[in-house]
């Protein structure tokens, strides 16, 4: 593991933690627990190279939420994106690529506004960490054949998300939602970083 991504998970864990003992007082207060699961298709956006060579991919997801005040909540989550090399693009370009596929947990606030109605809009940040891994890996030779490149390479990034959605309650205990949410790689290069895609989610929220 690299000092980088070693002082990275040290700042998120340090964050999680204030997160936690900031909020401890108040969730004890008012100890509302929620669950909910995704599925969804995930667009790549940046670096145009990569956008254009890969497919749409697949989201699934799980979320776990600690309302914390009111519409505030705390959420920890695991997610899994998956995108499909497109071969036939991959001809136009002169470097080896493949499969690619992320696999991660962040830390994050949701903020809901409540009112009167069953459609509850919200904002959602946060941040974490993926491992990032390529397979089926493929290359364009000099003479413009497409050949198996062998193995498959693996990174781990810092990432950072935002995402805005709504959540249509169904009873007292559950609720389904949709979610646009925007995922940025890299971030010591900025919210435009070297990867970036966009995410449409829908799935099930559980209230304990």
């Amino acid at each position: 593991m690299t000092t980088r991504v070693s002082t990275s998970l040290a700042r998120t864990a340090a964050l999680a933690l204030l997160l936690v003992v900031g909020t401890a007082g108040v969730a004890g207060a008012q100890p509302t627990l929620s669950v909910r699961g995704n599925v969804g298709a995930s667009f790549f956006q940046s670096p145009e190279t990569t956008s254009l060579i890969l497919n749409s991919g697949t989201n699934l997801g799980v979320e776990a939420e600690v309302r914390v005040y009111r519409g505030l909540g705390l959420t920890f989550g695991a997610a899994y994106d998956g995108f499909t090399f497109n071969e036939e693009n991959a001809r136009l370009y002169s470097r080896s690529g493949g499969d690619l596929s992320f696999l991660g947990g962040s830390v994050g606030l949701r903020y809901t506004f409540l009112n009167a109605t069953d459609a509850h809009p919200y904002v959602a940040v946060g941040g974490g960490f993926y491992r990032g891994r390529v397979t089926d890996r493929k290359q364009v030779t000099s003479e413009g054949e497409l050949v198996d490149a062998g193995g498959e390479t693996g990174f781990t990034e810092e990432t950072a998300y935002l995402g805005i959605g709504s959540l249509f309650r169904l009873d007292d205990t559950y609720a389904v939602f949709a979610e646009p949410r925007y995922t940025f790689f890299d971030l010591g290069s900025g919210l435009t970083g070297e990867l970036r895609y966009f995410s449409l989610r829908l799935g099930v929220d559980v209230q304990f």
